[in-house]
Parts: C-alpha cells; sequence; structure tokens
C-alpha cells in the first residue's frame, strides 16, 4: 500500500473503534495513574511512563496500519488523550506537540519529507515543542535565528515552555531565518534531534500545576542543522490551532473525570459525619450526594463540548484541499473557522465547569479531605496551570466579536511583547 499526502481515508484503510482502542490502552494508562500521586509528592518526572506509552504503541496511534498504527481519528485520539489525563494530565499534555506533528505531517499538502518524518514515528520517535521565549521578543516575533556560515546552517537561541521536549527524541524549532540562509523573513520550523552537540534542556519550570510535563527551557548553542531538516510554515489556512487548543481542553477534562472519581471514592470510604450532618454516613447524606451529582454535571458538559469541538476538527481535517475546484478552498476554510470557533467556545465550557468542581471536591468532606497523602489539592492546580494558557477572557470577546461583527476567529494564538 502506498501512502499519499495529505491524507484519505482509503490509506489508513480499516481503522479500530473508539471504544476498543479505549479498551487496548487502558490497562497501561491504569498503570500509569497508580503512580501518578506519588509522582505528584516527589515531583518526579514521568521518563519511565512516556516510555511505557511508547512501548505499548501509543505514541504511533495516529498513524495509519501500514505504518504500524491504529489509524486514530481525531474522535478517537481525544478520548484517548482525555481517559490519559484522568490518570494523569502531565502525560497528556506533554504529548501535545508529539501528536499535533504527527497530524500536521497526515494532513499536510504533498510533501516529499512527509514518509520521511512518518517513519521515524513509526520507529518510536517522540516529538517535543520550543516554540515561545521568554524576553523582549514582540508577538509573533522570535530571538532564536537560524543562520549560515562555513559549515552549514546553525540554530541559536534559548526557548521556554518547551512543553515534552525532555522527554523528546526530536524536537521542533521555531526561529527566525539570518538574510545569510536564502530563507526570506518568516520564521520557519527546524527538527532538532535532542541528543544535537549544543542542544541543552533544563528542567526549570516551576509552575503549581502541571508540574511534570518538562515545560521548561531548550537551549541551543550553535546546534548544526540538515538543509532537509528545515520547514517553511504554511501560509495555507488548517485546524492545527484548534488541534493543540483541544489537547489542552482534553487533558482538563480529563481533570473533571478523576475529580468525579476522587470523589465517589472519597465519600463511599469515609465513615465520619457531622453533628449537624442530614445522615449518619456520608454516603448517605442528601447534601454530600448533590455535591457528587454537581460534580458528575460538570464533568458531563466538558464531555460534551469537547466532543462538539473534536466533531468541528474531524471535519476541518477531512475537507478536501484546494484543487482546480475553488469550491473545496471555500469549504475548507469554512470547516477551519468552524473548528477555530468551536474550540474557542468549548474552552468557555470546560475551564470554569473543570476548575469549580475541582473546587466544590472539597464540600464532600472536612479536613480529612485536605490530607497529603491524598493530594486532591493537585486537580486544582493542573487545572488552573492548563486554563491559564491562552486566557479564556480573551476567547470570551473574540467570540462575541466574530458573533456580532462577524470578525474572523483568530487561527493561531501566541504571545511576545507588544
Amino acid at each position: 500500500m502506498t501512502i499519499t499526502f495529505p491524507l484519505t481515508a482509503d490509506d489508513v484503510g480499516p481503522r479500530a473503534s473508539t471504544p476498543e482502542l479505549v479498551e487496548r490502552y487502558r490497562a497501561v494508562f491504569d498503570e500509569i495513574g497508580a503512580g501518578a500521586v506519588a509522582r505528584e509528592h516527589e515531583r518526579r518526572l514521568p521518563f519511565a511512563e512516556v516510555e511505557l506509552l511508547r512501548a505499548s504503541g501509543f505514541t504511533r496511534v495516529t498513524l495509519p496500519r501500514d505504518l504500524g498504527g491504529d489509524g486514530a481519528d481525531h474522535h478517537a485520539l481525544f478520548e484517548l488523550l482525555t481517559e490519559l489525563a484522568r490518570r494523569d494530565p502531565n502525560l497528556a499534555q506533554l504529548l501535545r506537540s508529539h501528536f499535533a506533528f504527527v497530524d500536521r505531517t497526515l494532513h499536510a499538502e504533498p510533501s516529499t519529507t512527509a514518509g520521511v518524518r512518518l517513519a521515524r514515528i513509526a520507529e518510536g520517535a517522540i516529538h517535543g515543542n520550543a516554540t515561545f521565549e521568554r524576553g523582549p521578543a514582540g508577538v509573533g516575533a522570535y530571538a532564536t535565528t537560524l543562520s549560515r556560515d562555513e559549515r552549514g546552517l546553525r540554530l541559536d537561541g534559548r526557548k521556554f515552555y518547551s512543553t515534552g521536549t525532555l522527554f523528546a527524541d526530536v524536537v521542533g524549532v521555531l526561529a527566525a531565518p539570518d538574510p545569510s540562509t536564502g530563507l526570506g523573513p518568516e520564521p520557519v520550523s527546524v527538527l532538532v534531534a535532542t541528543d544535537a552537540p549544543g542542544l541543552t534542556r533544563v528542567d526549570d519550570w516551576d509552575g503549581f500545576g502541571q508540574r511534570m510535563t518538562g515545560s521548561g527551557s531548550t537551549v541551543f548553542d550553535d546546534v548544526r542543522v540538515a538543509e532537509g531538516d528545515v520547514v517553511a510554515r504554511s501560509a495555507a489556512p488548517g485546524h492545527a490551532g484548534a488541534f493543540v487548543q483541544l489537547v489542552l481542553l482534553a487533558a482538563l477534562t480529563g481533570i473533571g473525570r478523576a475529580v468525579v472519581d476522587d470523589a465517589t471514592r472519597f465519600v463511599r470510604e469515609r465513615t465520619r459525619s457531622y453533628s449537624h450532618a442530614s445522615a449518619d454516613r456520608p454516603r448517605h447524606d442528601p447534601i454530600v450526594q448533590e455535591v457528587v451529582g454537581d460534580l458528575s454535571a460538570a464533568s458531563f458538559a466538558a464531555d460534551a463540548a469537547l466532543s462538539r469541538a473534536v466533531t468541528a476538527l474531524q471535519r476541518a481535517a477531512e475537507a478536501p484541499h484546494p484543487s482546480s475546484s475553488s469550491r473545496h478552498g471555500d469549504d475548507r476554510a469554512a470547516a477551519i473557522a468552524a473548528a477555530d470557533l468551536a474550540a474557542a467556545q468549548a474552552q468557555l465550557v470546560i475551564v470554569p465547569n473543570v476548575l469549580k468542581a475541582a473546587t466544590d471536591l472539597f464540600e464532600v468532606g472536612g479536613a480529612s479531605a485536605l490530607g497529603g497523602s491524598l493530594a486532591l489539592d493537585r486537580h486544582w492546580r493542573n487545572a488552573r496551570a492548563l486554563a491559564s494558557h491562552n486566557p479564556a477572557r480573551y476567547k470570551a470577546r473574540i467570540v462575541g466579536d466574530h458573533l456580532v461583527n462577524t470578525t474572523p476567529i483568530v487561527a493561531w494564538w501566541t504571545s511576545g511583547e507588544a
């Protein structure tokens, strides 16, 4: 079978269903979840857990079967990420750039290098991210540079928020090309092996949530770059922006499910009650039952919003690239815009519901719910860290502006100094 790009349904071949894939990876996810609280206490980076996911085939789940994957579509992938986040949201987020890279490659316009890059994934490679920077660079500008000297192309700079790169084999780096490269002024993506001389990964992410994602610094000091590993960023609209937003929302949705799991377990096992309680056991107390019911409804809302947005994403991914028919271009642009809108709307549902649930969780018990051995506070801290990406208040305004004034939804979110 010959794989062509962009990917079509015929290229993927038969797919396993979402329930089949969830069941296939359940034992792996459960093993990862069994150590989540201990990792939280110790801030132990999940190198072993990433290797377990790699060995299980999960990092290849979206590849076509002829390339060693499961051919998982977006519905299956995001349900799997949500279930992984239910056990440990750090693992779901740190694979964000990996699955985004695979998705972009599978759905990109025709390329002679796509097969080579997917072959690396099929062999087990994991991709990381080095896009964003601290410092005075303006919005959309990068201090990290790609230049040319007598030895060829070299990469220099320092990135932060390099989520997943501590665990990756290859990192995608966004850099500004120097005039010496002859590549023009627009930023380019550079693929670099993480063991390349001059590349240093630093575990300096000190956020209070999502502490094991490896979201620290990556330093490039005269890193040599092969000509074939420089990729121009496509100016054509795509669904990549919505994809990366939905990975974060899948992690949040998984936290919402975990809140319900932990609340239910805590109430079932608790024997202490209050003199002014409505029942002798918390599990029989209608007020406690009401709290658990509300937590379940918040998780249900997050599930529903994510599902609607993933459906829009799937439609955008399947929309045909422009050809001789201009209608294809119009249909594709409309599908991508719908996915961007749905991702923003889903954020406005998922973020407040999960954050509130992670706080209301403590209404099911007294001081015993604060026990460090339970680490129930991790749910709010992790949710708050995820929710701080692309602040929801900006999304609300943008959605309102779109509905009132038909202003296009921004397709790619970035940061920097004004």
